[in-house]
């Protein structure tokens, strides 16, 4: 009788976990979710930059702009930010989001990102990429939205209510 129950708790539990990696439970404690990633944003220089778009039009403008023709998110109801990495001279470039550093602090939601850059002696494409990210922002209680690197840099600010 005892292994019957057991294995309905290890049932269980493996449900409840699966259910939350399904439904976007247990991510970052501020509610930022990525909802898009290119390796090709049209970036026209090598600095990072942030943008943030209220509304789907705005957003599609951008990527006509940029000449992004497979990038179609739909911007949530707080907006969404577009993370660039700048240009890169090759492949092996990443730029991920940090849930752990990830929160709300003094009414600014501070998005913590990660940039990897690939080892000197890595076997990389030789292919300039121009990567980006599109995170979108949950409800609350914060002004500004400020991207921080994993050194704790700042990479940008935008102001949603604006």
């Amino acid at each position: 009788m005892h292994s019957t129950f057991r294995v309905f708790l290890a049932v269980a539990f493996m449900a409840m976990l699966s259910g939350c990696a399904t439904f976007g439970l247990g991510g970052n404690s501020a509610g930022v979710k990525v909802v898009g990633k290119q390796t090709y944003c049209g970036t026209p220089s090598q600095a990072s930059d942030v943008h943030y778009f209220a509304t789907d039009e705005a957003f599609q403008n951008w990527v006509s702009y940029r000449d992004i023709g497979s990038w179609h998110e739909n911007v949530p109801p707080r907006g969404l930010v577009v993370v660039e990495m700048g240009q890169r001279p090759t492949g092996g470039y990443a730029l991920e989001l940090d849930d752990k550093k990830t929160r709300v602090n003094d009414g600014t939601l501070q998005i913590a990102m990660d940039w990897h850059a690939p080892r000197l002696d890595a076997a990389v494409s030789q292919a300039m990429t121009t990567q980006c990210v599109a995170l979108a922002l949950p409800a609350g209680d914060y002004d500004n939205v400020t991207i921080v690197d994993q050194l704790g840099n700042s990479r940008g600010t935008v102001n949603p209510n604006e």
